[in-house]
């Protein structure tokens, strides 16, 4: 009997295909096969949310391939990852054989690779999840609607090439949260007391104040400091209060679920979430071990169960007796419990096999594979085995100090009794063993006298929230119920690709265009970029898979609150009617230039009105950049308009007014730009380049934008005679300003490009035709500011916090110089500006 047998890797279909017999063919559909179209929106929302399934870009040879093997079968086993996203593919593995063979269908799941576990799915064959299979569907048609409708609209206000995602957008929400948290936060001054004391043995410990008249206490200046210090010097003498001595059980953490092992493997290996994930595959889908073949060394590792199997608690309890003793192994087996919405069936992420030790496995693994799997043997190993013990030494001592409060000193010492669980785990910030000083609190009695040998202050400032690491963020999601195991790594990935954010000595930090794209989708779409609702979305998925909800009907409901969100977001900027009607009824009699062909494009001022005249006229509305547009041409075409022009408000006709203002100064500019272009001074504006060090090229969303290259290729087009265009010189002024501080003569390209350090780019560059842009100018407060700290002459002195070191005076330098080269501040800089403006009192 021919059977076929399909996974998802070559890899698995390798590994697994020297586990079974001649009679198996074993291919791989190499991931999904059907996927909504890229280019294309792909969902029917008026006949159920259908959707529009095609071809992947891979998969045509690989279904041809599929189709030709089961029409051979009498049996065809689909053996894709177990969780969603493999009921998926299993369901469009069927849905495009079905027509090619009569052979059953069988779905068959396991959760490592190992030939029992092969042979035990292979016998518990069953059929496909049609709940898994549509909260995946869900899940997908989801994520559409969502990426599809709204990033439109930050194309059009943000920036070209961004986009929204359901999910990584409230995670990019949570980074931009936490830095804006950090730079509105203010230090605040506290003390602390520590202090030396001596027995009558000569013996010493140390000590901090721990409370004060037995409550809590806050010391916030040197001064109150200085007392307090006096008051416990000209003190009582201090008395030994307490001595007591517990015993303390530290219990093994649990095994690893994807979300604990991306954060273990973050803090203790430095790995990202994608590698860690990259890596937790490989070892998964199988390693050679010199074994007759490859074998997968962990259980699959998308996963937020903590349960393990019993046949793995018997295989570790007796690794553990053997390898470490009797005491190390529990009488009963160590369960931890899951959270309420992890799927039980699933395992926690272990060893196939506890006899494969770290070492045993050396030879066969690299060193990043063999780091993670060292990761996960331990904790795995671990979790099996008999708490910690430790003793704990707690001495209190009193003073009865000169201002009649009573201050007691507090000392501690952990001693390891048995390791337990740490002989073979132990997390990153390892217990100190303070074996030495327990001896020395040990032989304290109460009401011992003792002698202050010593007493020290120490100024402190509170610290603001730290930024998230991957680890700290992954954490985040999963406690507010963001994502599932799956995602998590695609959700870091994601706004790092997209330059939402960046990584800063392994913290993630919002770029100025995540801040920009955050603060436009949280204004305009609250309700959508809510933490709350995207974690009821997650339940909602959970309940389609639990077969409480259909998918459809979750999808009706969510789709009847998006609509108006999105209208409302749509038209949030809309102008005035009454102010679009006027603005239109200008052009009713002018006569248009001839339409002008600038490259690919053809700008034609007659058409571009009348056919805002007629979406007007049909809704009545008009998006704020046309409104620009039509200001910007009003201006163009003011010698036609002046009665008109007259009639209008006068908040319109000033924003006109301005418009043709800027227009006559950048024809001049323009004017000359060309002159300077004819003129024999030309090659120098390019060389004043030379020493300018480009911004590497960044990618955002699919476009790359590469500045070298761009300026090379104006410098190539200049130099051979050929005239730059309007929008080519207009994007050379935006390159001067971006590095007018690296040029070796800016006054030369100031004269020759008309341009300043504080000049605006080009109008109409990147925008619609005539459409005048916003001169980023800098502003009055700005220029106020660095003006009013300018005179200070007393700084603060420097102060270390950690790892950073803030220095007002030098920030201030740094700001100012940046601000001479005409680079714009970002919005952090502008707010720590105006901070540090009222510490210093201007106002």
């Amino acid at each position: 009997m021919s059977k076929l047998l399909i996974v998802e890797s070559p890899t698995k279909a390798r590994t697994i295909g020297r586990m079974l017999g001649k009679e198996y063919a074993i291919m791989a559909s190499m991931g999904h096969i059907r996927d909504l179209p890229e280019r294309e929106f792909g969902i029917d929302i008026a006949h159920g949310f259908a959707p529009q399934y095609v071809d992947t870009a891979r998969s045509k040879a690989v279904v041809r391939d599929l189709r030709a093997a089961a029409k051979k079968a009498d049996e065809i086993y689909l053996a894709p990852d177990p969780d969603r996203e493999g009921e998926a593919i299993a369901w469009h593995l069927e849905e495009v054989l079905d027509k090619s063979t009569k052979a059953p269908f069988y779905r068959v799941s396991f959760h490592e690779i190992t030939r029992g576990a092969i042979e035990r799915a292979l016998q518990e064959k069953g059929e496909i999840n049609r709940n898994l299979v549509d909260a995946q569907q869900a899940r997908r048609v989801l994520d559409r609607i969502v990426g599809y409708q709204v990033s439109p609209l930050l194309w059009s206000r943000v920036e070209k090439g961004s986009s929204a995602g359901r999910v990584q957008s409230v995670a990019l929400r949570l980074v931009v949260e936490r830095e804006r948290a950090i730079g509105a936060f203010t230090p605040e001054e506290y003390w602390v007391f520590s202090a030396v004391f001596q027995m009558e043995s000569g013996e010493k410990f140390s000590a901090r104040l721990f409370k004060i008249d037995a409550k809590e206490f806050r010391i916030g200046s040197g001064e109150d400091a200085a007392k307090l210090l006096e008051a416990v010097l000209h003190g009582d003498v201090p008395q030994v209060s307490s001595v007591t001595v517990s015993e303390r059980r530290r219990f093994a953490p649990a095994p690893f679920t994807t979300s604990t092992l991306q954060q273990a493997a973050n803090v203790s290996l430095h790995y990202s979430a994608t590698n860690t994930m990259r890596y937790a595959q490989q070892l998964y889908e199988g390693m050679d071990i010199g074994e007759g073949g490859a074998v997968g060394l962990i259980t699959y590792m998308r996963t937020d169960s903590v349960t393990i199997a019993r046949e793995a608690q018997i295989a570790a309890a007796a690794f553990i007796r053997e390898n470490y003793g009797e005491a190390f192994a529990p009488q009963k087996f160590n369960y931890y419990k899951n959270k309420a919405a992890a799927q039980e069936a699933h395992e926690a992420i272990r060893p196939t096999d506890v006899r494969r030790t770290p070492e045993a496995m050396a030879p066969y693994l690299d060193p990043m594979q063999l780091k993670l799997y060292s990761l996960i043997w331990r904790r795995f190993v671990a979790s099996q085995m008999t708490p910690a013990v430790q003793n704990l030494t707690t001495v209190d001592v009193g003073i009865a100090g000169a201002d009649a409060r009573n201050y007691t000193f507090r000392a501690t010492a952990t001693v390891p009794v048995f390791p337990g669980f740490s002989k073979v785990y132990e997390e990153v910030s390892k217990r100190k063993d303070e074996t030495r000083e327990a001896e020395v609190l040990g032989k304290l009695r109460e009401t011992q006298p003792l002698t202050i040998h010593d007493v020290e202050k120490e100024q402190k400032f509170t610290e603001p929230p730290p930024r998230y690491s991957e680890a700290a963020l992954i954490k985040e999601l999963e406690e507010n119920g963001i994502g599932r195991p799956s995602t998590y790594a695609t959700i870091l990935r994601t706004i790092q690709d997209r330059k939402y954010v960046s990584r800063e000595q392994g913290k993630l930090v919002p770029t100025e265009l995540g801040f920009s794209v955050c603060d436009f989708l949280v204004e305009k779409l609250p309700a959508l970029f809510d933490i709350g609702f995207t974690a009821r979305m997650e339940q909602q998925l959970d309940e389609v898979e639990e077969g409480k909800v259909g998918w459809t009907d979750m999808m009706a409901d969510f789709y009847a609150q998006f609509v108006p969100w999105l209208e409302a977001a749509k038209n949030s900027d809309l102008p005035p009617a009454d102010e679009a009607e006027a603005l239109l009824s200008l052009f009713d009699h002018v006569t248009f230039e001839a339409a002008q062909k600038v490259g690919k494009r053809t700008y034609d001022d007659g058409k571009f009105c009348r056919s805002l005249r007629e979406k007007f006229d049909a809704d009545g509305k008009i998006t704020a950049r046309q409104y620009q547009a039509l200001i910007s041409l009003a201006a163009k075409y003011a010698s036609q308009l002046e009665a008109g022009l007259n009639a209008l408000p006068e908040k319109l006709r000033s924003a006109v007014e301005a418009a043709v203002v800027l227009r006559a100064e950048r024809e001049e500019k323009r004017d000359r730009a060309e002159a300077a272009c004819a003129s024999a001074e030309y090659p120098a504006l390019f060389a004043a380049f030379d020493k300018v060090n480009f911004e590497p090229v960044t990618k955002r969303g699919r476009f790359s934008y590469d500045d070298r290259k761009f300026f090379d290729s104006l410098r190539k087009q200049a130099l051979s005679g050929r005239a730059l265009s309007e929008k080519q010189l207009g994007a050379l002024r935006k390159m001067a300003q971006k590095y007018h501080g690296e040029l070796t003569d800016p006054a030369l390209v100031d004269r020759l490009l008309g341009t300043g350090a504080a000049e605006a780019p080009a109008a109409g560059e990147g925008a619609v035709a005539g459409e005048a842009a916003a001169a980023p100018v800098a502003s009055p407060e700005t220029e106020r500011l660095l003006e009013g700290l300018k005179a200070v002459t007393q700084w603060a002195e420097p102060v270390k916090r950690g790892r950073f070191t803030y220095d007002d005076k030098a920030f201030y330098e740094s700001l100012a110089k940046q601000h001479a080269a005409g680079r714009r501040f970002s919005e952090k800089q502008q707010a720590a500006l105006a901070k540090m403006a009222a510490k210093y009192g201007v106002k």
